[in-house]
């Protein structure tokens, strides 16, 4: 089903947390362990979806899986998303070293798939500006922008084929959705967006035939009209973008996920979530559509009771 006419359907405000690390806790299990083995991870979105019932699957949020294969080194962490360990220089990248875990997220998929039930399966891949500053280092991207950007495309078109691949990989074995995490474009002027990022996701975009979230977290409210011009099914927000700015400025088949803080997901008690999740999503509970999340990932420390109390509020929400 199209990803549109899907959270269309529902009567009340559907909801998809960007969900996955709390579990590992309540399943003393760890992250590379998850992420290394495809059945394992399953187990966690099994886990999530039945413990909190959100209204489509995701994995475990992990923006290193392109990068690594162009030869940058991952080092893993307990019960959070791993992160680059070391950077390789610019000339260094040529073309793609290896499949890395490739092969792995692939067969997540298909692990997934098997216990989605009616639930579409969704999965990430990191945007091209985002690998490129996980291979060179965000502080030496920003830096060739301002002193040397000629340097920036040629390795922004191999970061934007080995996201295109990538894509396809999952997209074959059956993930239903794709949600594109490019974070470190919230770093970026409208100017440089539109000449270093804009332009590789839109050919992200269009070369596949399935449903795209584009996520851009931090502060990224300059950059709304420009996300929505990208060609994704949908955009992703933080919270420092109002609700109901994002929805009066999408178009009514762009879908909108947000914004909830994870931040103060993970602090706040659950009756103040409640309320605020009311507030958050009361100006646009008549927008069909409108899709409530997170404005990131969910803190790994973050109580089960605040993210119940975060999904069960959403659902109550009927459409008008």
């Amino acid at each position: 089903m199209e990803l549109l006419t899907y959270f269309m359907k529902f009567d009340r405000i559907p909801v998809v947390p960007i969900l996955g690390y709390p579990a590992l806790i309540s399943l003393n299990q760890t992250s590379s362990i998850s992420l290394l083995e495809p059945e394992k991870q399953a187990k966690v979105v099994k886990y999530i979806s039945e413990e909190y019932g959100t209204d489509a699957l995701l994995p475990l949020l992990d923006l290193t899986v392109e990068a690594e294969t162009l030869g940058v080194e991952v080092g893993y962490r307990e019960i959070d998303a791993p992160r680059v360990r070391r950077t390789i220089d610019v000339k260094e990248v040529r073309e793609r070293k290896s499949n890395g875990r490739i092969p792995i997220m692939a067969e997540t998929v298909r692990a997934i798939k098997k216990i989605s039930g009616n639930l579409p399966v969704g999965f990430y891949v990191t945007g091209p500006f985002t690998i490129a500053g996980q291979v060179i280092g965000i502080a030496n991207l920003l830096k060739f922008i301002l002193i040397n950007p000629k340097t920036l495309p040629p390795l922004l078109d191999i970061v934007v084929e080995t996201s295109i691949e990538y894509a396809n990989k999952l997209n074959d074995s059956g993930a239903d959705f794709i949600v594109i995490a490019e974070p470190s474009s919230s770093l970026i002027s409208v100017s440089q967006f539109r000449e270093f990022s804009k332009p590789y996701l839109r050919k992200l975009t269009k070369a596949l035939d399935v449903g795209m979230v584009l996520h851009i977290c931090g502060r990224s409210r300059h950059l709304l009209a420009e996300m929505i011009e990208t060609g994704a099914a949908g955009i992703s927000i933080d919270q420092n973008i109002p609700m109901l700015d994002a929805v009066s400025m999408a178009p009514k088949d762009t879908l909108v996920f947000g914004n909830y803080s994870p931040v103060n997901l993970m602090m706040e008690d659950p009756a103040t979530i409640r309320i605020n999740v009311l507030n958050m999503l009361g100006s646009v509970k008549n927008r069909k559509n409108v899709v409530s999340s997170t404005g990131c990932d969910i803190p790994s420390k973050t109580p089960p009771e605040n993210i119940r109390a975060f999904i069960e509020t959403s659902k109550s929400i009927k459409r008008v």
